[in-house]
């Protein structure tokens, strides 16, 4: 198991999501002591509990370290109530890996004390495990591997920069893990195999001020409110407009309530509050959703107190990655959940009339009452007319560039054959 430590015949198993358990490593007795395993995403949950389950000495679970992160409270209700009929986990907080049934996991549960010592001070644990009391095995090993990561077929794109638009965070999220699952590059990060897209920035514009909370999330609401806490210590800029939260081991503010976060920035605009985060990286199946739910509300508060409306959150991510052990649970979600097209959304740039001017392929772009054309121009060639398009106007929404992909190959065909052109 990955980031293990002090493997040995003990009787107690400790998890949590810390930087440092030298604390409970190096105090008096750790005989006592089977492993120490971190916890701080669904891959890690999945692999501590195969490493309980090859471990029938381990009586005593104890869960340490950050109270605030969700696989904490993921394992808890576990252990409370096990999965459900659906094979899920309680919550809902999502699927674990097929291998990990509800018959494995329920002898894990009669046989494991799981004890929650979150928030407390890792020396306080260590001086109490030696007066855990001792319990005789009842159980046999069981063995179970982690499958080989599925591969990713990886079409072929530029090596950064990517755009995605959405009115959502959930939606973005599944745009996300689809960038990165399709055409992230791998790389090998600190002994594991990662997916990275380099340079993503996401623009969410809400179609409306209600939170969105999907179903497919690992995590519950309770477990975000909790995780939101640490937020509130943050105060909005008393100067909105054009104010700067920086973060990081050089920023004022000292250490980013979000992993990675360097700098939060606010802009007024039509009276709107516009919100730019950057991140230098992003772990983006368990850190992501979680942390662009909390910026975005944070930045609707901010808005509120200063009397605007919410305007669109912008997220540049300089390294998004996948972690391989998160493939198959994102390919499962993609699979699912992320079904296009999407409704037709309405580009702020104006809406495109097509024509088939004497064997030319012409095209307008007005505002929305047709009441002003901003840009008109007739091409010989429709596939010119496209590239014209994608080139001098990268500011248009993705629908908006699929849309004129699809006009201007009717018009290719209209008049190549001499066919009627009715614009779609």
């Amino acid at each position: 198991m990955e980031r293990q430590s002090l493997q040995s015949p003990g009787d107690v198993a400790v998890c949590g999501n810390f930087t440092e358990p030298g604390p409970i490593e190096h105090r008096p007795g750790p005989e006592r002591i089977c492993f120490v395993a971190s916890l701080a995403s669904r891959a890690e949950l999945e692999a501590l509990l195969r490493a309980l389950l090859l471990r029938p000495e381990v009586r005593h679970l104890v869960l340490c370290g950050d109270e605030l992160e969700p696989a904490g409270e993921a394992l808890l209700a576990l252990w409370r109530e096990g999965l459900d009929e659906h094979g899920r986990l309680p919550g809902p907080r999502g699927v674990l890996s097929a291998e990990l049934d509800a018959a494995s996991l329920d002898t894990l549960r009669r046989s494991i004390r799981l004890l929650d010592r979150r928030g407390q001070p890792l020396a306080d644990i260590a001086r109490a495990i030696p007066e855990l009391p001792i319990l005789p095995s009842v159980r046999e090993p069981q063995a179970l591997h982690a499958p080989a990561p599925r591969e990713r077929k990886i079409f072929s794109s530029r090596a950064t920069t990517f755009p995605i638009f959405s009115s959502s965070v959930g939606d973005a999220w599944l745009q996300l893990l689809n960038l990165v699952l399709r055409i992230g590059t791998e790389k090998e990060s600190a002994g594991a195999r990662v997916a990275e897209a380099l340079n993503a920035v996401v623009t969410i514009d809400p179609a409306s001020t209600e939170e969105d909370f999907p179903d497919f999330f690992d995590f519950t609401r309770e477990d975000f409110e909790r995780h939101f806490s640490r937020f509130e210590a943050q105060d909005a800029p008393a100067a909105i407009a054009g104010a700067t939260m920086t973060f990081g081991a050089e920023g004022a503010r000292g250490r980013a309530p979000a992993p990675g976060l360097l700098s939060a920035t606010f802009n007024v605009l039509d009276g709107k509050l516009l919100g730019s985060f950057v991140l230098d990286r992003a772990d983006i199946y368990t850190d992501w959703p979680l942390e662009a739910m909390a910026l975005v509300r944070f930045q609707h508060r901010a808005a509120e107190r200063a009397g605007l409306a919410t305007g669109a959150s912008v997220f540049v991510i300089h390294s998004g990655h996948l972690d391989d052990r998160d493939w198959e649970r994102a390919w499962g979600v993609l699979a699912e959940f992320f079904k296009r097209p999407l409704p037709l959304q309405v580009d702020p740039a104006g809406i495109f009339l097509f024509g088939n001017d004497g064997g030319q392929a012409r095209a307008m772009l007005l505002d929305h009452d047709a009441s002003a054309i901003f840009w008109e121009e007739a091409f010989s060639d429709p596939e010119d007319l496209s590239w014209y398009i994608v080139d001098v106007m990268p500011w248009l929404l993705p629908q908006h560039i699929r849309y004129v992909g699809q006009e201007c190959a009717a018009l290719m065909r209209a008049i190549r054959t001499g066919e009627c052109y009715v614009q779609g």
